[in-house]
């Protein structure tokens, strides 16, 4: 597979592009899977999940929203061979994200101190197009992330997802220009975070197409603050192309709003999410639990 995105191999490219453009799900019912537990997946629903991935990236998995714990996300994980986690600022101590708006509380009923309201995920607010951890150094790159939902908004909070193999067809057919520029190693440079004095996160970059284990990998954010682009002409056309792209839409984009119960399996596609209206109350916000791994579903 790796041969595909040698740009010197045209038709390695263009045989691996047939295949992976005939694959085309049928909207969001073509990449899901029905599991009776998440914790104790049957070798069948796993097989079913390692198809639709290796297909378009994505699994989506529909259970009983009584199945949807912390614990069972992470035991989903393993079983898809999904052990190295990114343990991120926000995550618990089993690397699982608490995605919700309302504050956490500790175990004497106060609310944490963490800034959670300083980093949009956990707002209500719109998400631009990104892949998760692009800002992550280059040897912890997320390749995989798992995110089911235990409570929906009241109103929106509707995710779109694009495989970022789809993307890179959709770049590499317009120009071979945009696939040089965004695999330069400089291409895409993001600040380090600092907050309140400590360094929480140090300098980070890379090229924004790279290949891992064989695969094509993806590292992007469409957000204008704190992401440092390449200064050159090709660069800056590259950069307009995915915008075009992410703007006017493309066939393969898949949307749905997650429901009690469903969950993303992906090999870190490129997601966004729109605003959504919060319910009255803490005990009634949207909640989803999310896990990044530095590993990829195979």
């Amino acid at each position: 597979m790796e041969q595909a995105f040698d740009l010197d191999n045209d038709q390695a490219y263009l045989d691996w592009r047939a295949r992976k453009l005939a694959l085309h799900p049928a909207g969001i019912e073509g990449i899901a899977v029905e599991m009776n537990s998440l914790a104790q997946p049957s070798a069948a629903e796993l097989a079913a999940v390692r198809q639709r991935v290796a297909a378009y990236n994505v699994a989506l998995i529909r259970t009983r929203p009584a199945n949807v714990s912390p614990q069972s996300v992470i035991l989903l994980g393993r079983a898809l061979s999904l052990i190295r986690t990114d343990a991120n600022l926000l995550a618990d101590a089993q690397a699982v994200s608490w995605i919700t708006p309302a504050p956490l509380r500790t175990e004497d009923g106060g609310a944490t101190t963490t800034k959670r309201a300083d980093f949009i995920p956990y707002t209500s607010k719109p998400l631009s197009w990104h892949t998760d951890g692009y800002y992550n150094a280059p040897q912890e790159q997320v390749l995989a992330w798992t995110l089911f939902c235990v409570r929906p908004a009241r109103a929106g909070g509707i995710n779109s997802l694009l495989d970022p193999e789809i993307a890179y067809i959709r770049l590499r057919d317009a120009s071979r220009t945009h696939i040089e520029a965004l695999t330069h190693p400089k291409a895409l440079r993001i600040p380090a975070h600092e907050q309140d004095g400590k360094m929480l996160r140090p300098l980070s970059t890379g090229p924004v197409f790279s290949i891992r284990e064989g695969h094509l990998h993806m590292r992007y954010s469409a957000r204008g603050k704190n992401v440092i682009w390449r200064s050159t002409t090709e660069t800056d056309a590259a950069r307009d192309a995915l915008t075009q792209l992410f703007s006017t839409g493309d066939a393969f984009t898949l949307n749905h709003r997650l429901e009690a119960g469903e969950g993303f399996v992906s090999n870190n596609v490129l997601h966004n999410r729109s605003a959504f209206a919060e319910a009255p109350g803490d005990a009634s916000q949207r909640l989803l639990y999310r896990v990044r791994y530095l590993d990829r579903i195979q």
